[in-house]
């Protein structure tokens, strides 16, 4: 790769892991497997204390990948672990990251030095166990740059795609850059419903045994990640609908309504649909921009599985104009606290703030892999549902603007009902009668 390339493309993902609050202004390092001027394999790595979002050309290194040739003041104080992790097969991309929530819910205060491996941190929502799985958790003496962590972490890396610096944040490999940085935004957000669940008292031990229950549906919803197809767009010259699309993309992935190149966007159009299947979109980092038709199939369908197919079905059935299926942490949450309830049939969020409440008196939550006339009905009725496990569809009638606020929305009327729970306050006083039989 070009190194005006490079340079362009860690830009691009620094400035994307500022937006996510997965780094502080100077934190993190992010890496590239190349070549240098001679032909010999070495990493492009971030200097050491460079403003991510903020780089120049000056502040990325060139280091061979098996011996030191660059100055340790100038390169990564991690250069050594980039290098490890940039020699297992197939890695071509690492990065580091201060990822805030996972890094809190995996501390602890036992006395040093500890023994490793420290308890992992399991996720309890889709994607972490779509993707990651499990993500191992380390203690070093030293935790930035010493022997220890380069060949711990290499090790780590060997067999899992990410994996966490106990109080230090996480490490993460990939393909691609892009990919690297998906895992980690992955981390994070599976930090945070874990973070958000434990305030609202969930057991979290019986929410992963229903996820476990659940592991194929979570084959067929999330597909492999590959940035292939990212720079497909079927309608380039619907320059309005492209510029819809970066800018609602843009600002899902700001207000964290989706991790990194999850979720999807849609509209309905004459016997078709143009379809994001990567809704969560930084700026310089889009995915594809599919049209695809209703009923025949398409090459690239089974690629999208459950979700393409639950959007065309929607379509088909109903007259609603777009959709929007994301993965907010906080109504994930929510969710996990009703688990036990769900079972007994459709329950409800019921706003405890003003706007939420006047907006949406009550907003349903579905059980997992919702049967679809009964997500189709549910839709027409409130506009949109939490479905147990899969996330928030929001329908809008007229426009794909609608449907973006429910989700900010929903986000916001769970996210209060977690941090009111969180200060001991009893929730049922706090929700209005009427929307009990709303």
């Amino acid at each position: 790769m070009e190194r005006d390339k490079i340079c362009k493309k860690i830009k691009a993902i620094g400035r994307a892991a500022l937006t996510a609050d997965i780094e502080n202004s100077h934190s993190g390092n992010i890496a590239i497997k190349t070549q240098d001027e001679s032909g010999r394999e070495c990493l492009a790595i971030t200097a050491t204390g460079s403003q991510k979002g903020e780089l120049t050309p000056d502040k990325i290194c060139y280091p061979t990948l098996k011996s030191t040739n660059y100055g340790h003041y100038k390169a990564s104080s991690e250069t050594d672990i980039h290098a490890r992790i940039l020699q297992i097969p197939c890695v071509n991309a690492s990065m580091h990251a201060h990822t805030k929530q996972a890094t809190v819910v995996t501390l602890d205060d036992e006395a040093m030095p500890k023994t490793n491996p420290r308890k992992p941190l399991k996720p309890v929502d889709p994607i972490g166990m779509r993707y990651l799985d499990e993500i191992p958790v380390d203690w070093f003496a030293v935790a930035s740059g010493s022997k220890e962590m380069t060949d711990t972490i290499s090790e780590r890396l060997a067999i899992c795609k990410a994996c966490m610096v106990q109080a230090h944040g996480a490490f993460a490999r990939g393909a691609s850059l892009e990919e690297a940085f998906f895992h980690l935004c992955v981390v994070e957000h599976s930090g945070e419903v874990i973070s958000f669940a434990q305030q609202l008292g969930v057991d979290l031990v019986a929410a992963r045994r229903k996820a476990e229950e659940l592991r194929p549906w979570f084959e067929e919803v999330f597909p492999p990640y590959s940035p292939d197809l990212n720079d497909r767009i079927d309608f380039p010259d619907e320059v309005d609908t492209v510029e819809l699309f970066l800018t609602q993309g843009f600002r899902s992935f700001e207000s964290r309504y989706s991790p990194f190149h999850t979720g999807s966007m849609s509209i309905r159009a004459t016997g078709s649909l143009l379809y994001a299947p990567r809704m969560s979109m930084p700026h310089d980092l889009a995915g594809p921009m599919l049209e695809l038709f209703l009923k025949q199939g398409d090459s690239v369908e089974a690629a999208w599985g459950w979700d393409l197919e639950m959007s065309k079905t929607i379509y088909r059935e109903t007259p609603l104009k777009a959709l929007i299926h994301c993965y907010p942490s906080e109504a994930h949450a929510v969710a996990l606290a009703r688990l036990d309830e769900i079972d007994n049939g459709i329950q409800k969020i019921i706003p405890i703030d003003a706007e939420g409440g006047f907006l949406y008196p009550a907003v349903p939550i579905l059980p997992p892999r919702p049967d679809p006339d009964l997500l189709c009905r549910t839709l027409l009725d409130y506009h949109m549902a939490v479905v147990a496990f899969g996330g928030v569809w929001a329908a809008g009638e007229q426009s794909l603007g609608e449907a973006l606020r429910h989700v900010s929305s929903i986000k916001d009327i769970c996210f209060y009902r977690i941090m009111a729970k969180s200060r001991g306050l009893d929730l049922p006083r706090m929700e209005p009668e009427r929307a009990r039989s709303w």
